[in-house]
């Protein structure tokens, strides 16, 4: 290898000199207008440097593989979901899944009756990783699974694989009630499963915070609040924090947020080694077992294969953030429907290809030394840890949900994405940007929450909703029932294009589709209209001196995208209405398809 040094003839430029040269270019703007602030209350800087990467020792390494020298050294599970409603059935799905490239099995039950023998037929757990999931406690069927393996002389230390059933989740979501009899029954789980130091018998999850519309430090918050709870109630059974700690599964719903995803995962491996300390337990990083599933409310009935990008970033954040096991949702459950073959066998290889393409295997962390993420990990530790210590000193999770607060927290959160969704500061493809109009969805029509209880739910619902007003109105009465709109373009200027552009994605919200787009000179109320629309747009970058004149002429719902600062006077002269970024458009939309004979559903 060359002894040249290849930058020994360039000076070392420290932060503080970047800092000056960046305010120099400025000129007269002030260096705080490039700090951007995100929904969680997070500072993104115009730029990261190694003089302030003191927080590099919070970015833990991921799991080192140590199974077989001869694999790659990152590993993680790719798990396929098999729904058991019959086990023969069950049985041969998970075979073809096993067959197909997954290196797990979660069972998706509903009774602890289940024969374990016809559902683990030809299935050998000592070379995958099989796991049970429930939206209620099983124990019983657990402990039957655990002494199969006994009865067949199967060596405990090559089973791997967990439960996933979160009781306080369970109660959370409305589903059961909960009492210390509960927690007995984990424990005396957790002491069973102690001859399977890789089976984890108990789960702790933040998925429901997630898919409920948490933002990421109130949902990274809530998990070490919930975490303490467990531990709480376990180490009073006389169990202790190490032997929890390996018995334990932390199930994390991974979000669109690339880089955030990446950092939440290390912030938490980060916060709960603070709190093993604070218990005096001296836990390894790599006790801590972190199941990731993509998530479900970033998904959207609308353009639902976009879904599939989705899911692949997700997954992608998920393995760099250092997860042990990983699912990915087959993206068309988002539209309604039973996952189809295809779809499930898709998301089995999105994981797949990230080890067999992307190489995601052959390195251990691609993150270290990142600023930029390490600045992130200790942003995201910090608050989540602020959150989970006013939670401590005022009561315990349960106090705080019992009270209201931790429903009222993500609601807050939850109604702050909506706004921005619909103000399109947030754009989510086939939703409300780049619409796919004519498109077939499902009506999903919710039922109310009860107010005590966490619902799981997409952001895009509402505008689902919106959509499916329009699409019910057109299979009923046909094509031509669709409203349409005229856009005019007085010009062809950046301006009156980026207009255009605009009423295209806001109309299309609605489902209302663009029958033409014409470009015209001047504004002449004896320009022929398209007589397919029953709205006319308008769309330029100077104010027409005719144009309260053809307002008054104009037949039709006539909108203007951009400001009019006399708007109101413009409307008594005959105007619907300006469309913009500062208009409420849910309400203003709701108005618009009232008027046009479209009720709500």
């Amino acid at each position: 290898m060359s002894d040249t040094k290849l930058f020994k003839d360039f000076e070392k430029s420290s932060a503080i000199d970047w800092k000056n040269q960046i305010i120099k270019e400025l000129k007269d703007k002030p260096f705080e207008n490039l700090i951007s602030k995100t929904p969680e209350g997070i500072s993104i800087q115009p730029f990261y440097h190694k003089d302030t990467a003191e927080y590099s020792k919070m970015n833990i390494q991921n799991p080192l593989q140590k199974m077989n020298e001869a694999l790659p050294p990152r590993y993680w599970a790719n798990q396929a979901k098999v729904v058991v409603n019959s086990e023969k059935e069950a049985n041969q799905s998970a075979l073809e899944a096993l067959n197909g490239g997954a290196e797990g099995i979660i069972f998706v039950i509903d009774k602890a009756d289940i024969n374990l023998k016809t559902l683990l037929n030809d299935i050998q757990p000592e070379y995958c990783m099989i796991s049970f999931e429930s939206s209620e406690p099983y124990y019983s069927l657990i402990s039957q699974y655990l002494n199969f393996i006994s009865a067949h002389d199967i060596d405990s230390h090559k089973i791997s694989g967990f439960y996933h059933c979160d009781i306080i989740e369970c109660r959370d979501a409305g589903i059961i009630g909960i009492n210390d009899h509960d927690f007995e029954s984990i424990a005396e789980l957790i002491r069973h499963a102690d001859e399977y130091p890789d089976f984890k018998p108990l789960c702790i999850s933040s998925n429901l915070f997630h898919n409920s519309g948490a933002n990421i430090t109130h949902e990274s918050g809530l998990l070490l609040s919930k975490a303490v709870e467990f531990f709480d109630k376990l180490t009073d059974l006389k169990l202790g924090l190490n032997q929890i700690l390996k018995s334990t599964v932390f199930s994390v719903a991974v979000g669109s947020h690339f880089f955030f995803e990446i950092a939440k995962l290390k912030a938490l491996k980060f916060n709960l080694l603070k709190i093993a300390e604070a218990y005096d337990s001296k836990t390894n990083p790599d006790d801590l077992f972190i199941h990731c599933n993509t998530s479900i409310r970033t998904k959207s009935a609308l353009d639902f294969n976009v879904n599939l990008l989705r899911n692949t970033n997700e997954a992608m954040a998920a393995v760099l953030g250092g997860c042990n096991s990983l699912w990915v949702q087959p993206h068309d459950e988002a539209a309604g429907k039973p996952a189809s073959k295809t779809f499930k066998r898709i998301a089995l290889n999105v994981s797949n290809i990230l080890k067999e393409e992307s190489h995601l295997d052959k390195v251990v962390d691609p993150t270290k030394g990142s600023y930029y993420i390490e600045n992130t990990i200790n942003e995201i530790s910090t608050s989540a840890w602020k959150i989970f210590t006013e939670f401590e000193d005022d009561g315990s999770y349960n106090h705080h949900y019992e009270n209201g607060n931790v429903h009222q927290m993500i609601d807050t959160d939850a109604g702050k994405a909506e706004q921005n969704l619909w103000a399109r500061k947030d754009l989510m493809i086939g939703a409300n940007t780049y619409q796919l109009i004519g498109e077939k969805i499902s009506a999903y029509l919710d039922t109310e929450e009860s107010g005590k209880s966490l619902e799981a739910k997409r952001l895009t619902a509402t505008i689902e909703h919106m959509r499916y007003r329009v699409e019910k109105l057109v299979e009923e009465k046909g094509e031509k029932a669709r409203p349409m709109a005229q856009i005019i373009l007085l010009g062809t200027d950046p301006i009156s294009k980026a207009k255009s552009d605009f009423a295209y994605s806001f109309l299309g919200i609605a489902g209302i589709g663009i029958s033409s787009e014409e470009f015209r000179d001047r504004l002449d109320e004896n320009n022929k209209l398209d007589e397919n629309a029953a709205i006319t747009v308008l769309c330029y970058a100077e104010t027409p001196e005719n144009l309260e004149e053809y307002i008054a002429k104009h037949k039709g719902i006539l909108l203007i995208a951009g400001q009019e600062p006399n708007e109101e006077e413009l409307q008594k002269a005959g105007l619907y209405g300006c469309i913009n970024r500062k208009v409420d458009t849910k309400r203003f939309l709701d108005r618009l398809l009232k008027d046009l004979g479209i009720e709500l559903i």
